[in-house]
């Protein structure tokens, strides 16, 4: 902690705590609920004394954030959190204190969030630990994730004012310092983000002051086809994403038992605007744009038809690039999260098939829509939807769809099942294809 300037080392880590903690309550000073739902989801004023009581006990017992609380006035701040929770989650409750200065003794010029929190140095990771805390102190006392995320939206949008700080150089391990499942998950192409799109969200779950990674393991399997995709992916600053995956694509019916496609593919993503999950108040979504190089390894299995090269199915090549501007937003207050992509792409089957044939062979704008409510702190239900060019006579390729279940059991590990179309694959099995989806992430 880096201690602000004409203050003893004994009295900075008591101003950053107090900042710190007040952060969780005051971020909901700027717009108060005018009616009590709220308030009667945490129980009243004995259930906001519950959730406050934890908060704390966690706050204090939690090894990203405890060391910053010596000499904490507990029973004081314990107070002022409880009236704040209760008034601004519509209770009948009046918060009775003010940030004056950098005490808490009641003197001195009332200061506004961000000069008050200029000098104490509060990191992403520590910003986001304390909202971690408290959304972990009211899943203890049963609020339901309705409740508790309509709390957690006001106080997302303060940290524009309460971060005021970047960590030291970056350590040797990631901080995993973002909230859980903001990493997203691992597309079948390798990229962070639903199932079959990609999102706004960089993956692992390093802040701007980290990194983090993942490996990952896709399988999808259909009536008549099964395609396998491993990989990496890492996220740098919550800024850049780097990935690298490889797609096994195979038949499983004869005469089409032996066929097996492999395609490699290397991404990069770069989030350009806004944030998913601080910009509460306001309507602008996270922005990333994203570029994927894709090689296709060629057929196998056909040999004996003489085909070995997707240029023989009609492709005009087998290697090309798919270039994608993602937009996400999640909805704290309504437990949703929503992204839209709009792709430009030549890629027949995702490349799979090649790029462009015999009925187009130029970049297409495709959109891709992903809607997850997130039904607890840890699982997000879905659907995704994804256009595909139509390049190929003998690929009458169709919209994929998907409906998803994603658990984050830890920021280490999570776990996706889905049930997914993708259309149809050749003229010569005209068979909607459908089936289950799996994807295993391990992360640090």
């Amino acid at each position: 902690m880096t201690f602000c300037r004409g203050q003893t080392m004994r009295k900075a880590p008591l101003f950053a705590a107090t900042g710190l903690l007040l952060a969780s309550s005051l971020a909901l000073a700027q717009t108060p609920y005018t009616e009590d739902s709220t308030y009667r989801g945490l129980g009243g004023k004995e259930g906001i004394r519950k959730i406050t009581d934890t908060f704390l006990e966690l706050v204090l017992a939690d090894p990203r954030i405890k060391d910053n609380f010596a000499d904490f006035d507990i029973p004081q701040i314990n107070q002022r959190l409880q009236e704040q929770f209760c008034e601004y989650a519509g209770g009948p409750c009046k918060y009775s204190g003010k940030y004056r200065d950098k005490t808490m003794d009641g003197t001195g010029t009332v200061r506004d969030m961000k000069s008050v929190h200029i000098d104490l140095k509060i990191t992403d990771a520590m910003f986001n630990a304390l909202a971690e805390d408290l959304q972990l102190a009211m899943e203890r006392h049963g609020v339901s994730t309705y409740v508790s995320n309509k709390l957690v939206a006001k106080l997302a949008p303060m940290h524009r004012d309460i971060v005021t700080a970047s960590a030291p150089p970056a350590p040797a391990r990631p901080d995993r310092g973002r909230f859980l499942a903001t990493g997203g998950v691992s597309t079948v192409e390798g990229a962070g983000g639903g199932g079959i799109t990609p999102w706004a969200l960089i993956t692992g779950y390093g802040t701007r002051d980290s990194w983090g990674g993942n490996v990952h393991y896709t399988r999808v399997q259909t009536q008549d086809y099964s395609l396998g995709t491993y990989g990496v992916a890492v996220g740098v600053a919550d800024r850049l994403e780097l990935s690298v995956a490889r797609q096994d694509f195979q038949g499983d019916l004869a005469p089409l038992n032996l066929l097996r496609i492999k395609q490699d593919i290397l991404g990069l993503k770069v989030k350009l605007a806004g944030d998913a999950v601080y910009d509460q108040d306001r309507p602008m979504p996270q922005v990333a744009l994203g570029i994927m190089y894709k090689k296709n390894k060629g057929i196998g299995g056909l040999g004996a038809l003489g085909v070995t090269n997707v240029k023989q199915l009609g492709a005009k090549d087998d290697r090309g690039y798919d270039y994608y501007l993602s937009a996400t937003k999640v909805c704290l207050e309504h437990s949703l999260l929503v992204n839209g992509t709009l792709r430009a792409t030549k890629a027949n089957q995702m490349g799979i098939l090649g790029f462009g044939g015999d009925k187009g062979d130029h970049v297409k704008l495709q959109p891709e829509v992903s809607v997850a409510w997130l039904a607890h702190r840890t699982l997000a239900i879905g659907a995704e939807y994804r256009r595909k060019p139509h390049n190929l006579g003998v690929d009458p390729e169709k919209a994929y769809y998907d409906v998803f279940a994603a658990w984050f059991p830890t920021k280490n590990v999570s776990v996706t099942a889905a049930y997914a179309n993708l259309g149809t694959i050749t003229i010569f099995n005209p068979k909607t294809q459908k089936g289950w989806y799996l994807s295993l992430q391990a992360g640090i």
